[in-house]
């Protein structure tokens, strides 16, 4: 990824030349580089929405807007700040829905739109359920914790 972008085979707005400076070098990424770009920062898939599941360490700071989510909603913002320990995002879902809600780094502190959580989860633990409702903005604030996020393979 990091070669891609250095060569110019990505702009700032992720669009992705097909051959930046004509020559031999052939790199179609036109609609990888994004996607992967947009799953290191929020995985999906039905039921399950993880936060910052491969966040670089260089991106210390940052935000993405309207990035449409494999569970029939909405991460309408999500922004982070890893020096503070803060993720905040705000979720639209197109139906009601409960989710499993996952942060690789541990949540330390949560706090959610009235009725989308039952419970809070105790400090450390890395998910928890969200409920959805149907066209209304649930936003979510976070503390997270400091874990190795590569740990996880031994949480599963």
């Amino acid at each position: 990824m990091r070669l891609m972008i250095e060569q110019g085979f990505v702009s700032t707005t992720f669009i992705c030349p097909h051959d930046p400076y004509a020559g031999a070098r052939i790199a179609d990424a036109q609609g990888g580089i994004p996607a992967i770009m947009m799953e290191m920062l929020a995985y999906s898939r039905p039921g399950v929405v993880e936060v910052l599941p491969a966040l670089p360490p260089s991106l210390v700071r940052g935000s993405i807007n309207g990035m449409l989510l494999r569970t029939c909603a909405r991460l309408d913002k999500l922004a982070w700040d890893m020096n503070a320990r803060k993720v905040d995002c705000t979720i639209t879902s197109t139906k009601k829905q409960d989710v499993t809600f996952i942060a690789r780094y541990g949540i330390e502190k949560i706090s959610a739109s009235s009725g989308a959580l039952d419970t809070e989860p105790q400090p450390g633990e890395a998910a928890c359920t969200l409920h959805l409702p149907e066209g209304k903005p649930v936003e979510v604030h976070l503390e997270i914790g400091q874990r190795d996020t590569l740990d996880w393979i031994n949480w599963v």
